[in-house]
């Protein structure tokens, strides 16, 4: 979307890092889906257990396992995104510093 508003083309051979500066877009579509899932899975664990939500995150299923290199998990993603915005296992408690770190600020107005 950014490539066309700024009228470039593939053709033109720029990179999404120099359309992004030149349009001053701050953040990625995916950061802003990883964001997301980062608010939801800290809501979550603050659910107490017997929670649907809660007790789908922590499911595993059981049965035959399949060959090859496994998937990777929507908790696998979730965990890689924690670890690089430094979130530790447990800090949703403080609601105030996940917020923080997550990148979820309160707006006044």
């Amino acid at each position: 979307m950014l490539r066309r508003s700024a009228r470039i083309s593939k053709l033109d051979r720029k990179t999404n890092e120099y359309i992004r500066g030149k349009m001053a877009a701050q953040d990625v579509i995916l950061d802003d889906i990883t964001r997301k899932q980062l608010i939801w899975y800290g809501h979550v664990e603050g659910m107490d257990q017997t929670r649907l939500p809660k007790i789908v995150i922590h499911w595993k299923p059981e049965g035959r396992k399949k060959l090859g290199r496994p998937r990777r998990t929507w908790k696998d993603r979730i965990y890689t995104a924690m670890n690089g915005r430094d979130l530790r296992m447990g800090e949703w408690n403080n609601r105030r510093q996940w917020n923080m770190k997550v990148g979820r600020r309160r707006q006044t107005f």
